[in-house]
């Protein structure tokens, strides 16, 4: 019932809650990653999972060497035309299902002072279901009530494009650094029908990031974690 008998109703308590099987039932992370794209080949024990998960965050405390330019300069190589793709994206769509861009700067990195502001974003950036697999990574958005957010202010403005660039560019560090290279698969859950008509899920989907199947309901979680019992 809650604490006080107050119900919580904090999305990262229903996904902590939704996901804790998870993290004993190798069974069920294998069913789950392999949903989502993991050859079925692939033990359980081979896929670790982790919530509420801050990759540039965690790396910068372990990295004394990487700058905000590394990463910026990164960015700028693999999305240097985020910008001019979301407003083709939108050329085609009402104003109600368009990626809003309000600043001049929202995806564009060829300042100084844009450079810290990637770097902020990139920071700060947290992906609720990360699985990690031999040979991807599976990044999970988990929505309940509250609609996919987007932050006019910040560089990299819409959450799910937010949360694919942070791993493909941290990803893109640690290949460097010699870790084997992985394929990053996004996935969400929530309301299956509100979440297919999020701009952000068909901005993902056109773009061929995010696959029209890995958009799933909190019944098929829960199916997938009794079936792993």
């Amino acid at each position: 019932m809650g604490i006080l008998g107050v119900k919580n109703r904090t999305e990262n308590w229903k996904t902590a809650q939704k996901f804790a099987p998870f993290f004993t039932c190798e069974s069920a992370r294998a069913r789950l990653a392999q949903l989502l794209g993991e050859p079925k080949s692939t033990a359980g024990g081979e896929v670790h999972i982790e919530l509420f998960w801050k990759g540039v965050r965690d790396y910068i405390k372990q990295s004394d060497e990487v700058t905000d330019q590394d990463f910026a300069c990164r960015y700028n190589h693999m999305f240097s035309e985020l910008r001019s793709a979301i407003k083709e994206f939108n050329s085609s769509r009402p104003p109600s299902r368009q990626l809003k861009l309000p600043r001049s700067y929202n995806y564009a990195v060829c300042t100084r002072d844009r450079v810290g502001k990637l770097y902020n974003n990139l920071r700060n950036t947290e992906i609720d279901i990360v699985l990690e697999s031999p040979s991807h990574l599976f990044i999970g958005e988990a929505k309940d009530e509250t609609p996919l957010r987007g932050i006019g202010e910040r560089v990299l403005v819409h959450q799910l494009i937010r949360q694919y660039v942070m791993t493909k560019i941290l990803l893109s560090l640690r290949i460097a650094e010699g870790c084997s290279k992985k394929k990053v698969i996004p996935f969400v859950v929530g309301d299956k029908t509100s979440l297919k008509k999020s701009a952000q899920v068909e901005f993902m989907i056109c773009k061929g990031w995010l696959k029209r199947k890995n958009v799933m309901s909190w019944d098929k979680i829960d199916e997938l974690a009794q079936a792993g019992a």
